[in-house]
């Protein structure tokens, strides 16, 4: 015991001196080298493999558990005239169908006897499917998942239950005031006949086929534009050659030429938005607000995208700097949420947005602040801190979106998919860490256009305009007339007869 209590004394006596050697007095004095931003080169996650597919693939033996994601150039885009919904119920299908060789029971009995997880889906810009299994379990797992993607059933029961389901679905269409503010939104900026505002009716998807079905099947879902993202507990050397096997064995689609799409990418709106203030009327307490204009696609490089990203941080990001949820929510009290974001978008269009929710009462001020937060962004440079606020959140969620196998797989894949550039992720780190506030404000300037803002608000006119339409001070705020937009049938969204 003796011993025990004179080493302690030797040790607290040492402190001091350790501490001048180099350990701070306080934690707060500790500091951090810079955090060295680093991914594995793509070339040495890439396999090509049959008949064009393309592979990432990211080793991690973490856990015994494998992670398979195949996206394909397939989505809404793809709808044929007067069938808008065919691509969503295709992918739906392709899980819930069942295969060539098994019906849906079997093939549903089949995964959960694994204790695996398959998903499938299409959507606007891509389709694909999903698997989670355990390492012992992959092989019969991916027999069962490339057997839905390759030969799948669509079982006619099971078709005709989707389609009631997605019938039922759109009969609530207007039960959710923040569906009605979404719809027209779209509507607005980006017209009723761009693919991306087509939205299914009973007629364009009960009159699909499953002939149909199957056709769009065997033209879209093809090897040629298929590519894989798989994380985990695997081995190169053992995984390549079953994955070969499997595509080899995938039927051919006949006369089908190889590589992407044809109608990639898919074809931007030729709407032009009318700036102004509309109000849909829905019997809501508090009213949903959307305010803002298209984005894109635009010509801006790689260093004004970041410079954007830095706006999108700086107007409405989750830090401790955000200027309109800041500025509505904590400092006025105006507002129940609040959020903002300019989508730079890919090869299609895309949205400058301002939401929040309110009372009807304080709607018009909300909107005034909001753009006056949008204009001093466009004429004064952030202060030299707030800068660097944003800047380390930006950085932070650049590493986050790396810092797992599954991940890294996954933004590869989707850079194959989408043309993204070698090196673009360690690119954009770089031109964050050196972008400076007069950049951000030149790309604000640019970009947030406020002559050209739609204000669009869901609630209860009478409150929202008062009692002389014209003179309201909503309308004042925003500086335009109000345009009421005709209440919609939820399933076929004609207008009511009342309002026409």
């Amino acid at each position: 015991m003796r011993t025990g209590r004179a080493l302690l004394v030797a040790l607290l006596a040492a402190a001091p001196a350790a501490a001048a050697e180099g350990v701070p007095a306080h934690p707060r004095r500790l500091e951090y080298p810079p955090w060295q931003f680093e991914l594995p080169a793509a070339e040495r996650l890439r396999v090509e493999l049959p008949r064009g597919a393309v592979l990432y693939l990211v080793e991690d033996d973490t856990l015994p558990l494998v992670e398979v994601a195949a996206a394909l150039q397939v989505g809404v885009f793809l709808d044929p005239p007067g069938r808008a919904g065919l691509a969503r119920l295709t992918g739906a299908m392709l899980r819930r169908g069942g295969t060539e060789r098994l019906s849906p029971e079997e093939f549903d009995r089949a995964v959960d006897a694994l204790g695996a997880r398959i998903a499938a889906g299409v959507g606007e810009t891509r389709g694909g499917a999903s698997l989670s299994a355990t390492r012992w379990t992959l092989e019969p797992a991916l027999d069962l998942f490339f057997e839905m993607l390759s030969r799948p059933r669509f079982d006619p029961a099971r078709l005709e239950l989707s389609r009631r389901n997605l019938v039922e679905a759109l009969e609530r269409r207007n039960d959710d005031p923040l569906d009605i503010l979404e719809r027209e939104w779209q509507w607005l900026l980006f017209g009723r006949d761009h693919f991306s505002t087509r939205p299914p009716t009973p007629a364009t998807v009960g009159g699909a086929t499953r002939d149909e079905i199957v056709a769009f099947h065997r033209r879209h879902f093809r090897p040629q534009s298929l590519v894989l993202a798989i994380a985990g507990d695997v081995r190169r050397e053992e995984l390549v050659p079953r994955l070969a096997r499997r595509i080899s064995d995938w039927p051919e689609a006949g006369g089908e030429a190889p590589g992407a799409s044809a109608a990639w990418p898919p074809a931007a709106p030729v709407h032009e938005p009318s700036p102004g203030l509309y109000l849909a009327r829905s019997d809501t307490p508090q009213a949903k607000v959307l305010l803002g204009h298209r984005s894109g696609p635009g010509d801006w490089s790689e260093r004004e995208r970041v410079a954007l990203q830095l706006v999108n941080e700086l107007l409405g990001g989750s830090d401790a700097v955000s200027r309109i949820p800041g500025r509505l929510r904590a400092a006025e009290g105006l507002v129940y949420r609040a959020d903002a974001h300019f989508d730079t978008g890919l090869p299609w269009p895309a949205d400058f947005r301002v939401f929040f929710e309110a009372d009807s009462a304080k709607v018009p001020t909300a909107v005034s602040l909001a753009r006056q937060e949008i204009d001093r962004l466009r004429t004064r440079p952030p202060h030299p801190k707030e800068l660097e606020v944003v800047r380390r959140a930006a950085l932070s969620s650049l590493r986050l979106g790396f810092d797992t196998a599954e991940k890294i797989a996954g933004w590869y894949a989707e850079d194959e998919l989408l043309g993204r550039p070698a090196g673009h992720w360690e690119r954009r780190y770089r031109l964050l860490e050196s972008t400076s506030g007069e950049e951000v404000r030149r790309a604000a300037r640019r970009w947030l256009r406020p002559g050209e803002l739609v204000v669009l608000v869901v609630g209860r006119p009478a409150e929202l305009l008062g009692e002389k339409p014209g003179e309201s001070a909503l309308e004042r705020a925003v500086g335009a007339p109000a345009v009421v937009l005709p209440r919609r049938d939820p399933v076929t969204l004609a207008p009511l007869p009342e309002d026409l």
